[in-house]
């Protein structure tokens, strides 16, 4: 006799199925859906399919009033927080900027061209919104910036490319690279940090790249830059647990921006394009819900994680 594995019910009479509702279905859990078989009957009226097409339609409109429901919560999410975003005049920071101005947040601009950081200002909604800029690579500089922002977060998005070989680079490219992407964005995080332990918490997140994980020919240096903020973005989450600042890094794949977008949308690009399993470029919008996840006070649990953000390009490499 077999063990008993029934907690003691090994013994008690087998309790007999549900009687199938129409011999084509010859197991019972089926029983509980009949529609389908009549529906997809040949022969059958059509009586059917438009009470499925009418199901089908109020279940996407309760989608779509959950989706309006979510997005109205979304206005306030960052209500309160006062966020530094490096890099934010144009491209993936400029979209950055918005997102949280949208979400309620106050934004802290930060660029070179005091032109169009005085132009993205303008056009953000909300108020409460400031800029600055300095040079990351310049740490007493950007110490002398940011003390006094009172700040509650930042995203940590600067960053500069170099494409050409390792070999090939010259010392001037190495450095500028690594300074900026590495050494820079360490300098900013070194800044905060005071602030964030004054006030008994904060958020950073770091703007890596799916190139951290997979690189690519060409982009070796930008590469090395972004797997070395990854990893001091790990050091950082468990440095600075205990004072309840979370740490994560955001890996974005090839995004359309205002930087990059002609040579993304050119033929050129077809063959970056097919190692993208969804076979196209990410639009800076996408990035939206993967940034707010990280900045979201109440994602309070959430840090030393790194959210990859490439349409499936690192699967594909």
């Amino acid at each position: 006799m077999p063990p008993n594995l029934g907690h003691g019910l090994a013994n008690k009479p087998a309790i007999s199925p549900p009687r199938p509702v129409c011999p084509m279905v010859p197991c019972w859990p089926w029983a509980n859906l009949p529609i389908l078989f009549i529906c997809f009957h040949p022969g059958l009226a059509v009586a059917p399919r438009k009470f499925l097409s009418k199901l089908s339609n109020q279940s996407s409109n309760r989608r779509n009033r959950r989706a309006n429901t979510g997005r109205k919560g979304m206005d306030a999410q960052l209500a309160g927080q006062r966020i530094l975003v490096t890099g934010s005049s144009r491209g993936l920071g400029a979209e950055f900027a918005r997102c949280i101005a949208e979400a309620g947040g106050s934004v802290i601009l930060h660029g070179r061209d005091q032109e169009r950081l005085a132009a993205m200002k303008s056009s953000l909604p909300g108020a409460g919104h400031d800029m600055v800029s300095f040079d990351i690579r310049n740490i007493e500089e950007t110490t002398r910036a940011v003390d006094g922002l009172e700040l509650t977060g930042l995203v940590n998005n600067a960053g500069i490319t170099d494409t050409k070989p390792i070999h090939e680079a010259s010392e001037e490219d190495i450095r500028s690279v690594l300074e900026t992407n590495l050494i820079g964005n360490l300098y900013v995080y070194k800044a905060v940090v005071p602030q964030f332990m004054a006030r008994g918490g904060g958020v950073i997140v770091n703007v890596a790249s799916v190139l951290g994980h997979r690189p690519l020919p060409q982009v070796g240096i930008y590469a090395a830059s972004k797997a070395a903020l990854i990893q001091a973005t790990r050091s950082g989450a468990l440095e600075l647990a205990r004072h309840q600042i979370r740490v994560n890094a955001l890996c974005p794949g090839y995004v359309k921006t205002d930087i990059n977008r002609d040579f993304l949308e050119s033929p050129a690009a077809d063959g970056l394009r097919k190692k993208i399993l969804l076979r196209r470029f990410a639009e800076a919008s996408e990035l939206r819900p993967a940034l707010m996840m990280m900045l979201d006070p109440s994602n309070s649990y959430m840090t030393g994680t790194t959210i990859t953000i490439d349409g499936g390009m690192e699967a594909g490499l």
